[in-house]
């Protein structure tokens, strides 16, 4: 047996290692899970953003401005803004969860950033719903970011 493989509990047989001692499936499978993970959350905040974009079009009475107000923009503005970040990171998210996991990553964390300064601009007329979906927004970049260095062909 060479330094490369190790035994496995189960069934003895060797798994070529890696260089930190992680076995190359593992680390794919965890990769992949991440992947999912993020475009299926991504997917979910998309279509939270639309729904956000399409009450402050179409219904301008359930969106509330408290006196400090939506930051420089009026609320048909606002509801442009949300649609048209929802709808690119929900595409986005699907991306993830398709096939095109290379370009997506980047293009992911560059579009959850936005929304995340969108949402901080938000807080002030719904301060629990602008928290909740910033920490969302978080935890997607920290799920897109942890494998950057992985291959998306593993």
């Amino acid at each position: 047996m060479t330094e490369q493989q190790i035994p496995t509990p189960m069934t003895g047989s060797s798994m070529p290692r890696t260089e930190n001692g992680v076995s190359a499936p593992a680390r794919s499978g965890a990769w992949m899970g991440w992947v999912r993970f993020a475009g299926v959350m991504m997917t979910i905040i998309g279509a939270f953003a639309v729904v956000e974009g399409f009450f402050a079009l179409f219904s301008p009475t359930y969106v509330t401005l408290t006196g400090a107000g939506v930051l420089l923009f009026d609320l048909s503005a606002w509801g442009w803004i949300h649609l048209l970040i929802g709808i690119l990171v929900l595409a986005t998210g699907l991306a993830l969860i398709g096939s095109a996991p290379g370009w997506a990553r980047g293009v992911g964390i560059t579009l959850l950033a936005i929304n995340t300064v969108v949402q901080l601009a938000f807080m002030p007329a719904y301060p629990f719903w602008s928290l909740v979906l910033i920490v969302l927004d978080i935890v997607v970049i920290y799920a897109l970011m942890v494998t950057w260095g992985q291959d998306a062909d593993r």
